[in-house]
């Protein structure tokens, strides 16, 4: 079986936790070859080969594609949530959550530090924004998404609150338990973070943040998938002057808003109950998984 992951322009913490996570929960499964495994992330697409199995375990449906024709190749255990099961034509049954929340299984302990606030911003922010000095200036901390999977664990398990553009930040602090607040991601992705939130009975309160730099400004402007777009991501090293020669107020600016949220928003948390219950039917369908498939072993 070979674990499907997706790789853009930058690593991506909520992509990375594919390797990461799933050899922890079932063993040597995935050796590269035969029937296709679609775990975390909005994968559920059209465009996989028609004859190869493809064995869906809480992934999502983004909208980057057509929506795929769901025929006998395809083996659906759990899907994101209703927004997918509905688009895809599944029974609301097969809406169970983002498996992600299976990190539950690995009993990671918070050890938050008292006071500490953190900020995570979506991959695609990164190199564009200014964050890591905005954090600095509104004594933040700042999670880098593009770092390896333990360092940003870390740095979750570490705080006492997450404000987070990225959408596996949120997920990863809600299953371990920190508090966080959703910082305006952009709105493309909303519906994603819908889709999540729609299994867990959450309601997502948006908190506003401006943008950082006068490259992500530019970016936010330029319409997604237009030549400008292409022509300011693909040409970094000409575009990065609008980046480092943004104007201190400016990241000032960005630091005030989020010492505000730090200060001042209604942190979220699904509730105990709820979790508790996805996980358990998770673990159920781990183990149906293993039984189905006939390969692997629930090692949680």
């Amino acid at each position: 079986m070979e674990l499907y992951v997706f790789r853009g322009a930058s690593p991506n913490f909520g992509d990375e936790l594919n390797p990461w996570l799933w050899p922890r929960l079932l063993g040597d499964v995935f050796d590269g070859a035969g029937d296709l495994f679609i775990g975390i992330g909005s994968t559920i697409q059209s465009g996989f080969n028609p004859s190869r199995r493809k064995v869906v375990f809480g992934a999502g449906y983004g909208g980057y594609t057509a929506t795929p024709v769901l025929d006998a190749s395809w083996a659906i255990y759990f899907v994101r949530g209703k927004l997918s099961a509905r688009k895809l034509g599944l029974a609301q049954d097969k809406a169970l959550g983002d498996a992600a929340i299976l990190i539950r299984s690995l009993n990671i302990q918070r050890q938050a530090v008292p006071g500490r606030v953190s900020f995570m911003p979506h991959w695609e922010s990164v190199w564009p924004g200014r964050w890591e000095d905005a954090c600095r200036l509104a004594g933040v901390q700042f999670i880098d998404p593009t770092a390896p999977v333990d360092t940003v664990l870390e740095a979750i398990t570490g705080s006492e609150l997450l404000l987070t553009e990225a959408m596996h930040g949120a997920i990863v602090a809600d299953a371990l338990r920190t508090p966080w607040v959703a910082a305006a991601p952009a709105q493309q992705h909303r519906m994603k973070w819908n889709d999540w939130a729609s299994a867990l009975d959450l309601r997502i309160e948006w908190d506003t943040l401006p943008r950082s730099s006068l490259l992500e400004q530019a970016l936010h402007l330029a319409p997604r998938g237009s030549r400008l777009a292409g022509q300011l991501s693909a040409r970094r090293r000409a575009t990065a002057t609008l980046r480092d020669h943004t104007p201190g107020w400016w990241i000032e600016r960005a630091a005030q808003h989020l010492r505000r949220l730090a200060d001042n928003a209604r942190p979220s948390l699904s509730r105990d109950t709820v979790l508790n219950s996805v996980h358990a039917r998770m673990l159920d369908q781990l183990e149906t998984f293993v039984r189905h498939e006939g390969r692997g072993r629930v090692l949680v």
